[in-house]
């Protein structure tokens, strides 16, 4: 009887997020800027809202790389609003690949092959070709890909549209608070509040976001029979 690995056949989330310009910077800068990642990458993996969608860990590859395995797309739109707005890091492209696994998925994603690492290593080299954000998703379908991108695109142009202030505003909505805590929070008015949620349009990316959500559960559903 072979020793090999039995292929996985439920399907997976790929993702592969690749570090622009990093390699541009040294010595101590290169220093603080991998320590950081590191940092970064740690707190994805201890966060609550991950911790049920992480098929298989973040972990980082060659460097200047990250990759990790996912069992739930609803989680996606907060992975991309993190990677996209994380600290003191240089830009991330997102590849995000769906496909089966087909080798053994250890507890962090490092040694796998399949066609869904193929799919996301796929969307990543078209995000480096066509210079694109806010994540870039092959594998689901056809038409989900269509759709998904180009919700992705919008979302993306959205949030590089807002001032800082703005973008602190929609992380605390997103999370939950209300305009009264994130006036207590920020030390500002309520009305002042309301008015960086009106002006970044919060109404519109939240329901972008969830667009976002619906398509891919489409695109993830398991077949009807």
């Amino acid at each position: 009887m072979s020793g090999r690995p039995k292929p996985r056949t439920q399907p997976h989330i790929a993702v592969i997020g690749d570090m622009l310009d990093s390699r541009a910077a040294s010595g101590s800068r290169r220093m603080r800027i991998q320590k950081r990642f590191t940092q970064f990458i740690g707190g994805l993996n201890r966060s609550v809202r991950y911790g049920p969608a992480l098929r298989s860990r973040f972990a980082i590859t060659l460097g200047d790389e990250f990759q990790g395995i996912l069992n739930n797309a609803s989680v996606l739109p907060e992975l991309i609003w993190d990677v996209t707005n994380a600290t003191d890091l240089p830009t991330f492209r997102l590849g995000i690949g769906y496909g089966t696994i087909d080798t053994e998925i250890p507890p962090y994603a490092i040694n796998l092959d399949g066609p869904a690492l193929h799919h996301a290593r796929s969307a990543i080299d078209i995000a480096k070709e066509e210079g694109l954000l806010g994540g870039v998703f092959v594998g689901f379908g056809e038409e989900i890909d269509v759709a998904a991108n180009g919700i992705a695109r919008l979302l993306w142009f959205h949030s590089h549209k807002r001032t800082p202030a703005q973008l602190r505003v929609l992380g605390l909505l997103r999370e939950g608070r209300t305009q009264v805590e994130i006036a207590r929070r920020l030390r500002r008015k309520p009305q002042v509040i309301n008015k960086q949620k009106v002006a970044a349009g919060w109404e519109a990316y939240r329901a972008g976001e969830q667009a976002l959500c619906a398509i891919l559960r489409l695109g993830t559903a398991p077949p009807r029979k």
